[in-house]
Order: C-alpha cells, then sequence, then structure tokens
C-alpha cells in the first residue's frame, strides 16, 4: 500500500549495512544504530521519515530474495574497482553469534568468507548448509570472486588438492596450511626441513625471516623458512602448479605477568 510506504528501500540497506559492520546483532540494535548517527546518515541518505523502527526493518529484509540481494551485493563492490593483485585474501569460516534458534532446532549460521586483508574488506561469503561443511562451500565461494593476481591463503582444512586447482584457474596464487589430514604431504615437508636443519639451512634457494611480537602476556618470536619445493614433489602434478613449502617456528617465551612457559615447537608447514 502506498501510503504505507514512509522510508526509502536504498536508506535501509545503507543503515543495515553499516550497522552490520559496526557489530549490530539484531534490528533493534541497527534501529538505535541509526537514530544515534542520524545527522551522519542525514549528509547523504534522504531519511524522509526519520529513521525506521526496528519491526520494519525486519519486515523489509525479510521480503527481500537474499540471493538477489547478495548478487546485487557482490555487483556493487566489484563497482569500486578494488585491485587485489599481489593482495592477501583469507578465506576463513564464522559462525555468527546468536544466529541459532533452539526452539526450532536450527543451528547457528556458518559463514565462508573471503576477506582482502589489504584491502580491509569481505569480498564475498557464503553459508554453509547444516550437515555440510567448509570444504564443499569453497568452489562456490571462488566462483563468486574474481582473484586475479591475489594470494588466497586457508587453513589445514582446506588444504585440499581440488582446492589448489580451483584457485589456480582463477589466476590467483595459493598458500596452504599443512598439518595431519594430509598424512604424506607433511612428512614429506617436515623431512626437507630435517634436512636442511642438519646443514644448518645452509641450502640453495631457502630464505629465512625473523619476527618479534609481543601480546597476550608473552613475548613470540616467529622464524619463517621457505624453499623450492622438491622436485620429487612437483613431478607427481597432484598439487597444481606447486612451487615452494614453507615453516613457522615458533618460540614463546616466558613473562613475569603470566608466569607462562612453552616449549620450543614448530607451529606450521
Amino acid at each position: 500500500m502506498d501510503r504505507t510506504k514512509r522510508h526509502l528501500l536504498i536508506d535501509m540497506v545503507a543503515i543495515a549495512l553499516c550497522a552490520a559492520i559496526c557489530g549490530a546483532e539484531g534490528w533493534a540494535d541497527v534501529e538505535r544504530f541509526g537514530k544515534k548517527k542520524r545527522e551522519w546518515f542525514a549528509r547523504f541518505l534522504e531519511l524522509p521519515n526519520g529513521i525506521p523502527s526496528h519491526d520494519t526493518f525486519g519486515r523489509v529484509f525479510a521480503r527481500l530474495d537474499t540471493s538477489e540481494f547478495y548478487a546485487c551485493l557482490q555487483r556493487w563492490i566489484r563497482s569500486l574497482n578494488a585491485a587485489i593483485s599481489d593482495h592477501g585474501v583469507r578465506i576463513d569460516g564464522k559462525s555468527l553469534r546468536h544466529s541459532f534458534d533452539t526452539a526450532a532446532g536450527k543451528d547457528a549460521l556458518h559463514l565462508l568468507n573471503a576477506w582482502s586483508s589489504d584491502l580491509q574488506v569481505c569480498l564475498g561469503q557464503v553459508a554453509v548448509d547444516e550437515g555440510s561443511n567448509e570444504i564443499t562451500v569453497v568452489p562456490k565461494l571462488l566462483d563468486l570472486l574474481e582473484l586475479t593476481g591475489a594470494v588466497v591463503t586457508l587453513d589445514a582444512m582446506h588444504c585440499q588438492k581440488e582446492t589448489a586447482q580451483a584457485i589456480c584457474d582463477k589466476g590467483a596464487d595459493y598458500v596452504l596450511t599443512v598439518k595431519g589430514n594430509q598424512p604424506m604431504l607433511h612428512e614429506l615437508i617436515q623431512k626437507c626441513f630435517e634436512d636442511a636443519g642438519d646443514k644448518d639451512y645452509n641450502v640453495p634457494g631457502l630464505r629465512r625471516l625473523t619476527k618479534t611480537e609481543c601480546g597476550h602476556g608473552r613475548i613470540e618470536r616467529r622464524e619463517y623458512f621457505v624453499m623450492p619445493a622438491p622436485k620429487s614433489l612437483r613431478d607427481k602434478g597432484d598439487w597444481a602448479d606447486l612451487r615452494t613449502i614453507g615453516m613457522v617456528y615458533q618460540k614463546p617465551k616466558q613473562t613475569k605477568r603470566t608466569g607462562i612457559i612453552l616449549d620450543d615447537r614448530p607451529r606450521e608447514l
């Protein structure tokens, strides 16, 4: 009904997006945020009848086609022409707080996100279906993204041959964490660095970087080692365009405030 149309859709979308970026977890939070920042929003929004109520936000967004809305949002992000060549893109999953509904038997909403660390912007996200896992969703997320020239990083769960190939097909490079879910690969890489350590890391092509950071009550000294992937691993062709292997060695130190003592140990390959 025309007489009930008191607010502009674009205004509501802008307020909701800004509120979500600033940590709003529900429509009541969005309404409070809008009212608190009304003067700021009025600089670029029309707001013919002020800030909508939380009930209005809820009703309007419940009627939106989420897939179409997300497609529009993706087109808008692409229109920003945010170049990501040589930038890092981190793919990781996260469950949204308070998104579960115990009474309705619904689990928390779990999203897989692609985050540009350099640009500080979320490039895309896809929901993980109940009963599924992040591995099955990665191809869907990659299909949405323009990654030419980017460096995509993923945790050990996503250390999969198919994922590596899909990233290369998008014109990007990958950095995968190797742990126990790929035992043969993990053992081979570990053996390479053990052999390099026996030679005091005087190995052709090996590079080394040391960083010291202080946080969470302890001082951490990290050593990063990278070297060309062994020929035996490259020749097998299991991992698309594999060029380099690396290791992170972490050495935490005791602090007076916490008294924490941890053993020296390699953390990631």
